[in-house]
């Protein structure tokens, strides 16, 4: 299976999905149908949130979408492997896709990087193929598709492959986008002043009891502002938070870099 039409019929229909389990479905259809046996469509960010319901979309406006075997998903979101794993930093120095035995020609391996091969390979996956999602402003991301122990790459595939997991990744994307404008219609108005203070802070780098030092408040006020400005953005992770807030232009990213500690 390589022809335009199929590549064309999986962008109508990617175009289609309304829910992110619709979006798995498609995605593994069409990666069994070219010859592989898994994909993985993330942000390379902090996985802990992941929310079932969602099919692993999360309520801050992230996602990660896999068939990945359900023992090496739980490990590699508890150990947080996203923040080190050699393939996603390899997706990082490139705008296309690439096999992971290229890995090596993009970045610098290192020990950890090894361990982190070797882990993947004990948990069945072999071979695979990379596609990179990085998209100025926002958190960088990949379509990935791989292949269980001992079976090969479809080679013949891989230009396939590259054109399916740039448009699986944009569906992804277009749904998160949805979210967000949702979301936005429920929150009228911008954030008070003082929470988007403690926001700027925490995107600096500083923690809740340097926050209150510098703001003249206490500890337990600033995880108060901080509270209230998860809830009006509907995100968990603080993280998420800055994210959103440099997002809609409440946090100039001029303002996250000037004196950082």
């Amino acid at each position: 299976m390589s022809s335009l039409e199929d590549i064309n019929d999986f962008i109508t229909a990617s175009r289609r999905v309304r829910t992110a389990r619709e979006l798995e479905g498609l995605v593994l259809s069409i990666s069994r149908e070219m010859g592989f046996d898994y994909f993985a469509l993330i942000h390379h960010v902090d996985l802990a949130p992941m929310n079932d319901e969602l099919s692993h979309m999360d309520d801050g406006g992230l996602l990660a979408l896999t068939n990945y075997p359900p023992e090496w998903v739980a490990a590699y979101v508890a150990r947080n492997i996203v923040v080190n794993d050699p393939v996603h930093l390899a997706s990082h120095r490139t705008s296309v896709g690439f096999r992971w035995d290229e890995v090596n020609k993009l970045i610098d391996v290192t020990s950890a990087h090894r361990h982190i091969r070797d882990d993947t390979l004990k948990a069945g996956l072999d071979q695979g193929f990379t596609v990179p999602a990085n998209i100025p402003g926002e958190a960088n991301g990949s379509c990935s598709f791989a292949m269980r122990f001992g079976r090969a790459l479809p080679e013949r595939n891989l230009p396939m492959a590259q054109l399916i997991g740039s448009y699986a990744f944009q569906a992804a994307r277009d749904l998160v986008l949805r979210r967000r404008d949702t979301r936005e219609l429920k929150r009228k108005s911008p954030l008070p002043q003082r929470q988007l203070e403690c926001i700027l802070l925490v995107a600096k780098g500083y923690n809740d009891a340097e926050i209150g030092q510098k703001l003249g408040i206490t500890e337990e006020t600033v995880k108060w502002y901080l509270k209230q400005a998860r809830a009006s953005y509907g995100v968990n992770k603080r993280v998420q938070l800055v994210m959103h807030a440099i997002w809609d232009g409440q946090l100039p990213l001029s303002e996250v870099f000037r004196s950082a500690p």
